[in-house]
């Protein structure tokens, strides 16, 4: 038998509530509350904190609106309740437990009510011993469902997942469940916190190395390509080496190096597409541009007699012949004028998350795959099923044990002389020392003299 646990705390959080102003008897029809804004008609309420024995669900009248300050329910409650007894509105009241193989749910096992006297609302299963489950909440008014929770492995989660590593510092602090200043909220803000401290003291760590990621492929006139989502800072000191094909590591230039790579160089793009023979272009912007001449766009050499400044629009360009459009053009294709480069790209530069190459891929140079081998963002976490894949990731653990233990004792106060910090830092140490050992990759060191940096 397996038993599966949803968190009825998450039912109450951030929800609308209201507090009884005259205490009710058991087996009451209505609630009078200080204030009924927000309330209505077919709704799921739920009195009293999860985990309290009188705690209940109960759902208002299918017809009678609240009015005043009474709110006609459409059941009989179950506990007497005294005045001040917080209400809350809340959007499901059953759960449905199902299971799957993988990270898709594939079998619905049951649909129960929620327990509200408990923390956590308990299903035993007896049917399956190994795959996954999810869970997911109904509102058994509407028929809605919430989304699928994380896949729970039924062999439990695995010692480097976030739900092992909460459950471990709360067994630390000799909490059995979450309190009000230690939610699953803080633990998880924790844990990404710890993360962030971490990835401060070493940036390049081997779990986060990315080789051979493809960023495009070379066509005519191109030479921007956006960076992968994950880069670090989508800064260049996370690019261990940038290729055009099977050629060597492109040169990395700075702002400024870049900026004299491109004196003399007009760069725009159109903004509307444009067929063979047609004999004007809308550029996205031509005020750089000269007042006639020849730009280059996919290879193709137009001509052109006029620039409208205002609308951007390069006119005079010929029908057919030398100086025409002999291919389409579609919006967001780059037009070049002036000292720019065709060739064999050997330089790059990062602008606003584009890797920008040097000189323009043009014929031989075409169709290559621009890759890069670079650093990793640190990923956060947002559920107990991710897992932590830093090196040591059991010094989380201690991380999160500290934190919770200055919530509860110090008044927020965290204490660096703690033993759990202490075997945090200790740990940490260790696996920098460690890191550099076994990355695969040289670590260069810059020599200080006099306090400078060179």
């Amino acid at each position: 038998m397996r038993p599966i646990y949803a968190n009825n705390i998450e039912l109450i959080k951030n929800k609308k509530a209201t507090y009884l102003s005259d205490e009710i008897s058991a087996a009451s029809l209505t609630l009078t509350v200080d204030s009924i804004i927000g309330f209505a008609v077919n709704q799921i309420l739920m009195i009293v904190e999860p985990g309290n024995e009188t705690a209940e669900i109960v759902k208002t009248h299918t017809a009678t609106s609240p009015s005043g300050n009474t709110i006609t329910l459409a059941a009989a409650t179950k506990f007497s309740h005294p005045q001040g007894t917080k209400i809350y509105i809340i959007n499901w009241d059953q759960i449905e437990f199902s299971w799957g193989i993988g990270i898709v749910s594939t079998v619905v096992l049951d649909t129960i009510d929620i327990q509200p006297d408990q923390v956590e609302t308990q299903y035993s299963d007896t049917v399956y011993s190994s795959g996954n489950y999810f869970i997911r909440f109904k509102n058994s008014i509407s028929g809605a469902y919430s989304n699928y929770s994380d896949s729970i492995p039924w062999e439990g989660y695995g010692e480097n997942t976030v739900g092992s590593i909460i459950n471990y510092a709360l067994k630390r602090n000799k909490l059995q469940d979450f309190t009000d200043n230690v939610d699953h909220d803080f633990c998880i803000q924790e844990i990404n916190a710890c993360l962030k401290f971490i990835r401060g003291k070493l940036k390049k760590w081997h779990s986060l190395q990315s080789f051979d990621y493809s960023l495009g492929t070379t066509s005519l006139g191109l030479n921007k390509f956006a960076l992968a989502d994950d880069m670090w800072q989508y800064s260049n000191k996370s690019i261990l080496a940038l290729r055009v094909g099977s050629g060597l590591p492109l040169t990395y230039k700075d702002k400024r190096e870049w900026a004299l790579e491109m004196e003399g160089v007009n760069h725009t793009t159109i903004s509307a597409g444009a067929s063979v023979g047609a004999v004007t272009l809308t550029l996205t912007d031509s005020n750089n541009f000269d007042d006639s001449g020849t730009v280059m766009i996919k290879g193709q050499e137009i001509t052109y007699t006029a620039v409208d400044r205002s609308t951007h629009v390069i006119s005079g360009i010929p029908a057919s012949g030398t100086g025409s459009i002999t291919a389409t053009l579609t919006a967001a294709d780059d037009v070049w004028q002036g000292a720019y480069e065709l060739g064999n790209p050997d330089r790059f530069t990062i602008v606003e998350g584009y890797v920008l190459i040097w000189p323009i891929p043009y014929s031989t140079y075409l169709y290559k795959n621009v890759t890069a081998d670079y650093w990793k963002e640190a990923p956060s976490i947002d559920s107990d099923a991710d897992e932590i894949d830093i090196m040591r990731f059991d010094m989380v653990k201690y991380w999160l044990t500290w934190a919770i233990r200055g919530q509860l004792k110090n008044d927020g106060m965290r204490d660096v002389t703690d033993g759990d910090y202490i075997m945090f830092t200790d740990i940490l140490k260790d696996a920098i020392t460690l890191e550099l050992r076994v990355s695969g990759q040289k670590h260069r060191t810059q020599p200080r003299l006099n306090h400078i940096v060179f």
